[in-house]
Formats: C-alpha cells, sequence, structure tokens
C-alpha cells in the first residue's frame, strides 16, 4: 500500500505541473538573462600632445556641462550636454572645435 501511495502521489504531481503548461501546450521557457550593456570609455587620446588615454571628460548633468582637459598638456573644453550624451560625445564635440578652428585658420588670408 505505501508503494501505491508514492506512485499517486507522484502522478499527481506529474499531472499538476501538466495542467499549470496548460492542456496540450508546450511549457514556456524561462526567459533568458539580458546582456550586460558595454561600458563606453571616458579616457581619450589628446589632439595637441598624442598621451594616450590622458584626457579625462566630467559630466555634470545638473549644470548640464561636460568637462574635458588633458592631464598631461592640460588642455581643456567644456560644452553643453543633454540627458542622452555620453563622455564621447564631449570627446567628439572638442575634435569637431579643433578641426573647425584648425579650418578657420587655414582660410584667414596673410597680410603680407
Amino acid at each position: 500500500k505505501a508503494a501505491r501511495l508514492q506512485t499517486a502521489a507522484a502522478r499527481c504531481s506529474l499531472q499538476c505541473h501538466r495542467d499549470r503548461a496548460g492542456m496540450g501546450r508546450r511549457r514556456s521557457r524561462a526567459q533568458a538573462p539580458s546582456k550586460p550593456k558595454p561600458k563606453l570609455d571616458s579616457m581619450f587620446d589628446c589632439l595637441f600632445c598624442q598621451s594616450g588615454k590622458a584626457v579625462e571628460v566630467k559630466m555634470v548633468r545638473t549644470e548640464q556641462i561636460g568637462f574635458l582637459k588633458c592631464r598631461v598638456c592640460n588642455a581643456a573644453y567644456q560644452s553643453r550636454i543633454t540627458y542622452l550624451s555620453e563622455p564621447v560625445d564631449v570627446y567628439s564635440d572638442w575634435v569637431d572645435e579643433t578641426e573647425e578652428a584648425n579650418y578657420r585658420k587655414d582660410d584667414i588670408p596673410d597680410k603680407a
């Protein structure tokens, strides 16, 4: 009798699991854990002194300003940021401003 009761209990537990999945349906799988997002750099190469990983970007979101400063040559830059901005955006703004300043300097004719 004890063996019959154990098998009956096992059948009941199997039947309960089948009922949860729905009649004739396959059991749904658990959702896979999400992959971690890749981290973006906040240290970059300096345009002026060519030092690697010497430019540090700090974001002050409360004031909506991004600060950029080279630890070697003390080159500095700041720009407006939004809630979507990342440190790479401030660095790319600095690169664009530097290229634009160099382009404007080349366009001015020399007075000789």
